[in-house]
């Protein structure tokens, strides 16, 4: 009876390998490549939320940084690794959705190449200003810059990035006049150091980026750039609160694996990764950082990468932003 069990077993692995690879999975370390740079709010989180799921899923979770590209190396690599569960791919909304409308040849589809796990938090930016500019809510600075046009300069990381969007669409849904300076080689501490020196007038920095000078009298925040308001400022309101007529395109982080991952693996996968964003101090630490942990089914961040693409489609459509 045994060998024949055995046999049928045997059978069903050769049938459907998945079912065996998720039975035992995992037996061996598992890799996240993140395009995350080092150091910032979305590796920090995804290193604790690693360090977490290590102690709960049996095996090592590794995370090793490749922004190489903006991200697209690293999400050709995981495309093209097999569906096993042991290679992953750590983003933000660029890579996991941009791409497609902003980069000529990408070397992957989004849709097509990988299969949604979890989203793991949101990012929201905030619109600050040098504090030389003599405004203190988005009302005023539309007002402000409607006086004046062209006086004013946004920055961004870079021509098609998510901050060049985020400026473009905001100067459309005010109806406003205002330079866009864009910096190059992913260093988002150039432009802040330009903000902060009076160089450029307005960018949109993340809190783990200018969190300290933001308390410091060199910039002004106007408003958060998420659903709502974050604990790190309380009285800084929601863009929906200070300027209705403009909605952000929503910042992200996620993770995802090669499409073709058995079913029970995704479900295992997304167990842990919410779990680890459960714990009370990767929450905490999180929040310090201005993030939102989220966690979420594969379901909902297929439908959260759905919707950024089609918002930045056609922001690029409508600003003309080509691929670069």
């Amino acid at each position: 009876m045994s060998m024949v069990r055995a046999f049928v077993a045997f059978g069903v692995a050769l049938v459907f390998p998945g079912v065996t690879i998720a039975q035992n999975y995992p037996v061996k370390p598992i890799r996240i490549i993140s395009s995350i740079p080092l150091g910032g709010s979305g590796d920090v989180a995804i290193r604790m939320a690693a360090a977490k799921m290590s102690e709960t899923i049996g095996q090592v979770v590794l995370v090793e940084t490749n922004g190489a590209g903006g991200g697209l190396v690293a999400a050709r690599s995981v495309a093209r690794s097999a569906p096993d569960g042991y290679t992953l791919f750590h983003s933000s909304s660029g890579p996991l959705a941009g791409s497609m409308y902003l980069s000529k040849e990408p070397g992957y589809d989004v849709v097509k190449d990988f299969a949604p796990i979890s989203l793991v938090s949101d990012a929201p930016s905030v619109l600050v200003v040098n504090a030389s500019v003599p405004v203190h809510s988005v009302k005023e600075l539309v007002d402000y810059a409607k006086r004046n046009p062209g006086k004013l300069s946004f920055a961004s990381n870079g021509v098609g990035s998510y901050f060049h969007l985020v400026g473009e669409t905001f100067k459309n849904a005010a109806g406003i006049d205002v330079l866009h300076v864009p910096y190059t080689g992913g260093n988002m501490s150039l432009p802040l150091n330009d903000l902060l020196s009076g160089r450029i007038d307005i960018f949109f920095p993340t809190v783990a980026l200018a969190g300290a000078h933001m308390t410091g009298g060199k910039i002004r925040p106007l408003a958060v750039l998420g659903e709502s308001r974050l604990k790190r400022l309380p009285d800084v309101p929601t863009m929906k609160e200070a300027f209705p007529a403009y909605s952000p395109i929503r910042s992200w982080f996620a993770l995802v694996g090669p499409a073709g991952l058995p079913k029970a693996v995704v479900a295992r996968l997304h167990g842990e990764i919410v779990k680890s964003l459960a714990d009370p101090q990767l929450s905490a630490r999180m929040t310090d950082l201005g993030m939102v942990p989220v966690g979420s089914t594969p379901e909902a961040l297929a439908s959260v990468m759905k919707n950024t693409m089609e918002r930045i489609a056609q922001a690029a459509k409508e600003l003309g932003i080509q691929p670069q």
